[in-house]
């Protein structure tokens, strides 16, 4: 099924069981089934507003999109502006460039459904097909009052609502582990990232891709346990590999991506302290080459703060908390905890719980 442009009428459970069906019976690793080409207008071509330059990777079970999946998304797209904003200006770059992200950069709101044949818990696969739909608008809202509130001056009010534009894009993928997904979404017809045919100007790897998600994850990314050398066929015996199983998987990941790491400060994974001192330990000591990494990939990790103060103890079980609220008809406590449009969603009974 062709992707749904903005503009389109709103997607359906109906439509989206459809949807769902027909990707899983592809045989695709990876399609996005709801292209939401931009806030402002929806008059571009599918092909054309596919074509980026950065793509930012929500990866998650949206089982609710929450607040804090909010914030990571806009946080990055923030930092990511300023960051280009700030390059275009030390090279003497157009008013337009120093305002930095504009349509060269898309947001991908990513569900797996790799274990399609057992029925997921408590919201369906369709469900939170249909809470992401919401969701993705709550991000562009989100983002135009953010992109507005930090509009410098001189920037008119055209330009102001240029910087405005989010494209955000809905998809499925049936792959478990980001450096399989990173790879089906870098090969996939989907998109295309021009820039990446040429490199980077500086000789480091360009990033069409940036995968958001917890220290949590980031541990999991660097454990061994999950890379496995490949089976030999009977009586066949492999040459010795000049890599391990960990940078067969990651050596290309990690030339193409970054990863965005959100800090969790809980008993579990620990302090701050804890966490940046992880990374710094595995990008100057040898404990991830210990395991078959390399120590490189840690300069493509960059970690950032969660939810503070008050919100901190959202940002880690909001998921939880929300479906709590649900089931109590306590809407005022969801409405702390996730998007206005996911809550109006969620609140008329178009999510079964």
């Amino acid at each position: 099924m062709a992707p749904e442009a903005a503009g389109d009428a709103a997607m359906t459970l109906p439509r989206l069981q459809n949807a769902l069906r027909s990707f899983q019976s592809s045989g695709l690793r990876f399609q996005l089934i709801q292209q939401n080409a931009s806030t402002t207008s929806s008059s571009s071509s599918a092909s054309a507003a596919r074509k980026c330059r950065t793509l930012i990777v929500l990866d998650s079970s949206f089982n609710p999109p929450t607040l804090a999946h909010m914030q990571m998304a806009t946080s990055a797209l923030r930092d990511l502006r300023t960051q280009q904003s700030i390059a275009a200006t030390l090279k003497g770059g157009s008013s337009g460039q120093r305002r930095g992200l504009t349509d060269d950069v898309r947001l991908l709101l990513l569900l797996a459904v790799n274990n399609a044949d057992k029925a997921p818990k408590p919201a369906t696969f369709e469900e939170r097909l249909l809470m992401m739909g919401e969701f993705a608008g709550d991000v562009q809202r989100a983002w135009r009052t953010l992109a507005r509130e930090t509009a410098t001056e001189e920037e008119d009010s055209h330009a102001g609502e240029e910087a405005a534009t989010l494209p955000v894009d809905i998809g499925l993928t049936t792959l478990p582990y980001f450096h399989d997904k990173s790879a089906a979404i870098a090969t996939s017809p989907e998109y295309h990232f021009p820039a990446s045919e040429t490199g980077s100007n500086e000789g480091e790897p360009h990033t069409d891709q940036i995968f958001l998600a917890g220290y949590d994850t980031l541990i999991r990314i660097f454990n061994p346990k999950y890379y496995k050398s490949p089976v030999p066929e009977a009586a066949v015996d492999l040459p010795k590999p000049d890599k391990t199983p960990m940078q067969i998987a990651l050596d290309p990941f990690f030339a193409r991506a970054q990863l965005r790491i959100t800090m969790r400060t809980d008993d579990d994974w620990g302090g701050r302290e804890d966490q940046v001192g992880y990374v710094d330990r595995i990008m100057h000591g040898s404990e991830l080459e210990d395991v078959g990494g390399r120590r490189d990939w840690a300069r493509r990790v960059e970690l950032v703060e969660g939810m503070s103060g008050e919100d901190s103890e959202k940002a880690a079980v909001s998921s939880t908390l929300a479906r709590e609220a649900v089931k109590s008809k306590d809407w005022d406590r969801l409405r702390e905890l996730v998007p206005g449009g996911v809550a109006s969603l969620i609140e008329k009974g178009a999510v079964s719980w």
